[in-house]
């Protein structure tokens, strides 16, 4: 594990005063899972150990996300006839609003800490990004158009935290999938993707990325008529540039364009493909 001591909790969270490390030990090994599941993959949790900053990161959002999860059970004691509040007759009890604002500031704390860790991997040393882009959490986290919560923030609102970015993940790729995509085809869509992963964006892509991602944002946060304004800029500039775009040029959709304005079957064949 990686926080194997009290001291180790004490050092990232200022309310933790007491010496009982095992009360604590179920929530830090589920909150091990979390970072593996949904952040950083097996590969790259297995060098913690080879890197201090690395695995400094990895304390921070595990030692936060446990105690999150903890909270709710740290006063409560099973007893033969149901639960009961544990106290000590010294110390008055926290209010419950006390006790929620502790959790909102945690929570807030630990999606910097995700955000922080995030973006310190995208520079991190070659050994380390390499067991971090091998891993499936990667692809998973980086299927888009844009890498992170403070990236999307610049072309939509997103109030929620980093844990709210985990939830909210599925509806960016369904917004891509039926929004997006039939426009400007799966397979310019995949290019973009793996090329904004690599770092190696192409001249041509960079064109049209910040309206793909303001489409991506509008249709997100249920605001068709943004996303559909500016998708609809991206897909004039296709069909004006489609040399330019040979993922495009190549797919079926374009193909099928063609064919319409070569049989002159609607007085407006821009309407085939998307929006």
């Amino acid at each position: 594990m990686l926080v194997t001591n009290i001291d180790d909790l004490k050092s990232q969270i200022a309310t933790i005063v007491g010496t009982d490390y095992g009360r604590y030990k179920p929530y830090l090994k589920t909150a091990e899972r979390f970072l593996v599941r949904e952040l950083t993959g097996q590969e790259l949790y297995d060098l913690a150990d080879s890197n201090e900053v690395l695995r400094d990161h990895f304390i921070a959002v595990v030692a936060h996300k446990a105690y999150i999860e903890a909270i709710p059970f740290l006063d409560l004691i099973e007893t033969e006839s149901g639960f009961a509040v544990a106290s000590n007759t010294n110390i008055a009890p926290a209010s419950t609003k006390r006790v929620q604002d502790l959790i909102a500031g945690l929570e807030k704390r630990l999606s910097e800490l995700i955000e922080d860790m995030l973006e310190w991997l995208e520079t991190a040393p070659d050994e380390i990004q390499d067991a971090w882009k091998a891993s499936k959490v990667y692809t998973l986290v980086n299927d888009n158009y844009v890498r992170s919560v403070r990236e999307f923030r610049d072309y939509g609102s997103f109030p929620g935290s980093r844990l709210d970015w985990i939830r909210f993940r599925p509806k960016l790729t369904i917004a891509r999938k039926l929004k997006i995509e039939p426009v400007i085809s799966k397979e310019l869509s995949a290019e973009i993707i793996e090329q904004i992963r690599d770092d190696d964006l192409s001249v041509n892509n960079a064109l049209i990325l910040d309206d793909l991602r303001y489409s991506l944002a509008a249709y997100a946060t249920d605001d068709p008529a943004t996303g559909d304004s500016f998708i609809s800029r991206v897909r004039a500039f296709l069909l004006t540039h489609p040399n330019d775009f040979p993922a495009f040029a190549a797919s079926e959709i374009y193909l099928a364009y063609l064919a319409l304005i070569e049989r002159d079957t609607s007085d407006d064949p821009v309407h085939f493909f998307g929006v």
